[in-house]
C-alpha cells in the first residue's frame, strides 16, 4: 500500500509522516532525497551554470538557501530549476519507492513530498493524503524552524497549489491547527483505514 501524504508549507506532513512511521509504516522524505541529488557533482555543475559559481559555500556544499531565492525571482527561474532537479529526483525517487514497497512487503509506504498534485504524479498511489492547517499558523512553523522572512515564506507558498483544490481530491484530509496530540488522535485513526485497506487489498490479490 503506497500512500502519498501531501500539502503546503508548513502544514506538518512530516510530523504525520513520523507519528504514522512509529506505527509501522516505511517512509521515503522527498526533501530528504532533494537534498541527496543536490550533492551529485553533475546537479551541482548545472545549478552553478544556471544560478551562479558562488553556490557553493566555503565547505564546497551547495546553499540551499540561495539557490531557492534566486529561484523565486521570476517564473523562468522557478522553471530553470525545476528543469534541472526534477528529473534526478524523480528518478531517485522512484527507486526509493520501488525498494520500499518491497521491503513492505504488502505493508503500508508513506512518502512525504510536497509536490504531488504539481508534478502530476498522484496516480501513482493507492491514497492520498492532504494535510491542512491555517495559513498564518503556517508561515509562523515555517518561520519558526527556517529563520526565512515571512515574505519570502509567503512568495514560496503562493507558487503551490491552493490547499482547497487539494483536499477537495484527497481520499483523507487530516486537520493539523491544533496541535501534535490532536494530530496523534488522527494519526491513529488514519492507520487504522490505512491497515485495513492494504489487508483487503492483499486478501484480493491472493
Amino acid at each position: 500500500m503506497l500512500v502519498g501524504i501531501t500539502g503546503g508549507m508548513g502544514v506538518g506532513k512530516s510530523a504525520l509522516a513520523q507519528m504514522l512511521t512509529e506505527f509501522g509504516a516505511l517512509r521515503v522524505d522527498a526533501d530528504e532525497v532533494a537534498r541527496e541529488v543536490a550533492t551529485i557533482p553533475a546537479v551541482i555543475e548545472n545549478l552553478q551554470t544556471a544560478f551562479g559559481r558562488d553556490l557553493l559555500g566555503p565547505d564546497g556544499r551547495l546553499n540551499r538557501r540561495e539557490l531557492g531565492r534566486r529561484a523565486l525571482r521570476s517564473t523562468e527561474a522557478s522553471q530553470r530549476l525545476e528543469a534541472i532537479m526534477r528529473p534526478p529526483i524523480s528518478a531517485a525517487i522512484e527507486r526509493r519507492l520501488a525498494q520500499a514497497v518491497e521491503e513492505a512487503s504488502g505493508g503500508v509506504v508513506v512518502f512525504d513530498a510536497p509536490l504531488i498534485y504539481e508534478w502530476g504524479n498522484e496516480g501513482n498511489f493507492d491514497r492520498i493524503v492532504v494535510v491542512d492547517a491555517e495559513e498564518g499558523r503556517c508561515v509562523s512553523r515555517v518561520q519558526q524552524r527556517s529563520g526565512l522572512p515571512v515574505c519570502e515564506i509567503r512568495q514560496r507558498m503562493a507558487r503551490q497549489m491552493d490547499p482547497e483544490k487539494k483536499k477537495a481530491r484527497a481520499d483523507f484530509v487530516i486537520d493539523n491547527n491544533k496541535g501534535l496530540d490532536a494530530l496523534a488522535v488522527q494519526a491513529e485513526t488514519l492507520w487504522a483505514e490505512l491497515v485495513r485497506a492494504a489487508q483487503e487489498r492483499g486478501n484480493h490479490d491472493q
